[in-house]
């Protein structure tokens, strides 16, 4: 029997729960769907992103010198998120947030561009280009 995967939600860390629900928010369109305590899911359309506040253990169950729990927000990688107006995003967002890499077609055949959020994590917004008349 074929198991249908429907979607994709990261869950990723971050350290002010409310400064990213803002950025998400305010920046990209994004509303808060559940709200709890140190974790809030955000959708806009068909993508969601969850983010959660870490807890770290109890003082005392933690072993002697042991590295600070969480000392920033790290992502191997980054967060590839399709659009169907990806110029339109662009001129909304490129004066607002920190730019990793402007607008332009790439050899891959999408045409995308990319930013940090307040967190450092690299959001890149594309649209597949590969159909485009030449």
């Amino acid at each position: 029997m074929e198991v249908k995967l429907h979607g994709l939600s990261p869950i990723l860390w971050t350290k002010n729960l409310e400064e990213t629900k803002t950025f998400y928010e305010t920046l990209l369109g994004f509303k808060a769907v559940s709200n709890f305590p140190d974790f809030v899911s955000l959708c806009r359309n068909e993508v969601q992103i969850m983010f959660v506040v870490p807890q770290d253990e109890p003082e005392d169950c933690k072993e002697p010198d042991s590295p600070e729990f969480f000392p920033k927000p790290t992502l191997t990688g980054s967060i590839y998120i399709y659009t169907d107006n990806v110029d339109s995003l662009w001129e909304n967002v490129k004066e607002k947030a920190v730019v990793k890499s402007a607008i332009a077609d790439r050899a891959y055949q999408m045409r995308d561009f990319s930013i940090l959020d307040n967190n450092g994590y690299e959001l890149v917004f594309g649209i597949d280009i590969s159909k485009k008349e030449k």
